[in-house]
């Protein structure tokens, strides 16, 4: 389960801006006072909060490439499980509740598990947990190891403020003088010499965390983070309540959230009624990290993280309490009992990610055709070099790949360097307003966009008509447009398209078809821009539906372009016409045995595809088999209207098979 959790290809934005750190910190052998990626950044205070974490992130990367960042992350994840199943089972949690325990977490964990310095974090809160727990049995001074563990989070990721308030919490939950509040049930009541190690200690921990190269400005950046009105335009920081409108999936995430939640309460409170006690800790979790992850879905993590080891305690409590109905015979068969249905539940996750719904894209390398891969490599061969006004998602991919050449104008680490949200707020309407589009890049010195296309992207609907902009590069991922009168005048002259665009439904194609000459130059543009870029599906999918247009003079081309396609688009039903319309070109051009293959796997796709069936059946016919011939024109007539033309003809290529099967068998 964890293996299938863990192996995903690199898939997030700001993995890429972590790793052009990294590499900078390290061949400077420095930690540069200014942003040097960005030119919106100069002389604005660069908060470095997770300069550790890039560097070992940058020298995996040239060790191994992706697939050690890949593997990497694995091993984290499977880290972390074994230390959260740990502390659990410290917590005095039976095997089989803490490894359905950990296994929850993983749930509520996946979402946010790329390869960020957060990843890390988790780490480092899960060790605080681990001291804090065994401050009542160790030595008095055991206190103090919280303090080396604060230095390496406050260098690592800007949620050390957890590594503050939580051993916070416990000394305070210890000031409480009533007897009904026991922390951690017993478990954090700490004697007056401990008491007071671990005063000093979290009075150090704010101290020891200037230790770090921005100093108290660090210590303030959390703060200053959180107080930007504008941070709830992206995913990671809004609402819990707002995931599963974002994605379906996301609904696991807070099932899991709410059923420890309610786990707790539940626990709790029986314990309350019970024994007149409660856990001031474990509430205070609750009520702090749990409010504050219901507002802050990317604090959901660090909150089931840190509430696990309080609901084990109470869990533990109530096994130890609480008699079980039926004695010593109901305590043999439950574990056993408790240990299948782990497995169970174990099996179908399994089964579920391996088989059905890939939560990412499974493997070691780079997810293709997310990033802007095509248009980097494009701005590199023209040597577009100089400011970008770049989509937001773009930002760290184009640092990664193309600084110093170009400089971004906003990245992912808006919320780290730039904290200027006047100027974020006029990006925005940039993609509304020509004019403040035009002000902003002749403000800056601006000559070239790259934007984003798909669902996933801001759109900039108006660009395509704006005449001091020429689009010069495009493809499923990117577009790449550059000033007219600006310094790459010849390019925009030289290298626009037109007639073309990024657009996922070719069918604008079809109105110039009444133009032979337009027609021919819409079809170069195609053709350019499937050589600028060879996984440019949208330009193969064009192609391969004006080839069809173009009729059996272009059988060849449209074989090509169908060819590229299945290559690039992921197996799902809605490729399997792509197969079939492969299958049938093959079998123009007398490949029967290939015509034969695409149409199987078309099938296998979309099992209801007649075309699929039609070529099945030609080729059958070919080879004299007739069965297979009869089989393919039934489950054709099965899926054709009554009413339809072409039902007769069907019906008497069925009868004709069934004849020569007859005939084949009478000899």
């Amino acid at each position: 389960h964890l293996v299938l959790l863990g192996t995903f290809q690199l898939t997030d934005w700001d993995t890429w801006w972590h790793l052009k750190q990294g590499e900078l910190y390290t061949t400077t052998r420095s930690l540069p006072a200014q942003d040097p990626f960005s030119f919106t950044t100069g002389g604005r205070e660069w908060v470095k909060f997770s300069w550790v974490a890039d560097i070992l992130f940058y020298l995996t990367f040239r060790a191994a490439g992706a697939a050690g960042l890949v593997l990497l992350r694995l091993l984290l994840l499977l880290l972390l499980a074994l230390f959260l199943y740990v502390l659990l089972r410290a917590c005095g949690l039976h095997a089989v509740a803490a490894a359905f325990l950990v296994f929850m977490a993983s749930l509520a964990l996946w979402f946010r598990f790329f390869v960020r310095p957060e990843t890390l974090s988790y780490l480092l809160l899960l060790a605080t947990m681990g001291i804090l727990l065994r401050l009542r049995a160790a030595p008095a001074q055991a206190a103090y190891a919280l303090l080396p563990v604060q230095v390496v989070w406050t260098n690592v990721h800007a949620s050390f403020l957890f590594g503050i308030g939580l051993p916070g919490l416990v000394f305070l939950a210890n000031l409480l003088p009533w007897e009904w509040c026991d922390p951690g049930w017993g478990r954090l009541r700490l004697d007056r010499a401990r008491l007071r190690h671990l005063a000093v200690a979290v009075a150090l921990l704010p101290i020891v965390g200037l230790l770090n190269p921005n100093g108290p400005a660090m210590l303030a950046f959390p703060f200053r983070q959180n107080a930007m009105a504008r941070l709830t335009s992206f995913v990671e920081w809004k609402g819990v309540w707002l995931l599963p409108g974002l994605n379906p999936q996301w609904w696991e995430v807070l099932i899991v959230l709410g059923v420890l939640a309610l786990a707790f309460f539940a626990s709790g409170l029986f314990l309350l009624v019970r024994e007149g006690r409660i856990d001031p800790v474990g509430w205070g979790i609750i009520l702090s990290m749990g409010t504050y992850a219901f507002f802050r879905s990317r604090a959901i993590p660090y909150f089931v993280l840190a509430l696990l080891p309080f609901l084990a305690l109470a869990l533990a409590q109530l096994a130890d309490q609480v008699p079980p109905r039926g004695g010593a015979s109901w305590r043999r068969w439950a574990a056993p009992a408790a240990a299948v249905a782990c497995v169970l539940v174990l099996a179908a996750s399994v089964a579920d990610q391996a088989l059905y719904r890939q939560r990412f894209p499974r493997g070691f390398g780079v997810r293709p055709n997310l990033f802007p891969e095509g248009a980097s490599a494009f701005l590199e061969r023209h040597r577009l070099d100089g400011r970008l006004f770049n989509a937001y998602q773009f930002g760290g991919y184009l640092i990664w790949r193309r600084w110093p050449a170009n400089q971004v104008i906003i990245d992912g680490r808006y919320d780290a360097v730039l904290f200027d949200q006047d100027l974020f707020e006029a990006y925005m309407r940039a993609y509304r307003s020509p004019d403040t589009l035009n002000r902003l890049t002749a403000a800056y010195h601006v000559d070239i966009l790259v934007l984003g296309v798909g669902r996933h992207s801001m759109h900039m609907g108006y660009i395509g008509e704006d005449p001091r902009w020429a689009r010069v590069y495009w493809d499923n991922v990117a577009e790449v447009f550059v000033r007219r009168a600006g310094r790459h005048a010849a390019l925009a002259a030289e290298g626009e398209y037109r007639l073309t665009r990024a657009d996922p439904d070719p069918s604008y194609l079809a109105a110039y078809r009444a133009d032979p000459a337009t027609w021919s130059r819409a079809v170069g543009e195609l053709k350019r821009a499937v050589a600028e870029n060879p996984e440019n599906a949208w330009a193969w999918l064009g192609l391969a539906q004006e080839m069809r247009a173009a009729g059996p003079a272009a059988v060849r081309d449209r074989l090509e372009a169908l060819t590229h396609l299945v290559a690039l688009l992921p197996a799902q039903p809605t490729t399997g016409e792509l197969h079939s319309e492969r299958a049938e070109v093959l079998l123009q051009l007398g490949s029967p045995d290939e015509a034969a293959a695409a149409a199987r796997r078309a099938l296998r796709l979309d099992g209801g595809l007649v075309q699929a069936r039609r070529v099945l059946a030609a080729v059958a016919e070919r080879r004299g088999d007739w069965a297979e011939a009869r089989d393919q024109y039934r489950a054709i007539l099965a899926r054709v209207d009554a009413g339809n033309a072409e039902a007769p003809a069907i019906r008497a290529r069925l009868d004709a098979a069934e004849r020569a099967l007859k005939g084949v068998g009478g000899r």
